[in-house]
């Protein structure tokens, strides 16, 4: 008798810690998609003020080359799925080669999503 409530205990125990970490997984997308909106946010106000994209993250948080002071990041976010703040940037390059400034960011995670993202067929996080 003691055995068997053992292993139901055991059993419900698995069944509880594999819902736990699909659940942080979620949280952990959820929050990947919110920190690459504001980088794409960020990069497409950068763009619309100064024609141009930003030649890197940084020049997203402050920005004094106006009259008004602008800030089109508050920081730069660390990635949740790494817990590092190293990006997969996506540069733009013109004409002649020579690079223009960052057009997206991706993550460099390799792990497979549990949410499917809408409009793109997403085998890992940096398709995002």
């Amino acid at each position: 008798m003691l055995l068997g409530a053992i292993l139901i205990i055991g059993i419900a125990t698995a069944g509880v810690a594999e819902l736990w970490s699909t659940q942080v997984k979620r949280e952990k997308e959820a929050e990947l998609l919110f920190r690459l909106g504001e980088f794409r946010r960020g990069i497409l106000r950068f763009q619309a003020d100064h024609n141009r994209f930003p030649k890197n993250l940084k020049d997203l948080l402050l920005d004094t080359s106006q009259l008004r002071t602008r800030r089109y990041l508050r920081q730069i976010y660390t990635d949740p799925m790494t817990g590092k703040a190293d990006w997969q940037l996506k540069i733009q390059i013109d004409r002649t080669g020579a690079t223009s400034g960052i057009q997206d960011v991706h993550s460099k995670s390799e792990g497979k999503p549990l949410k499917i993202f809408t409009g793109v067929n997403a085998s890992s996080y940096k398709d995002w």
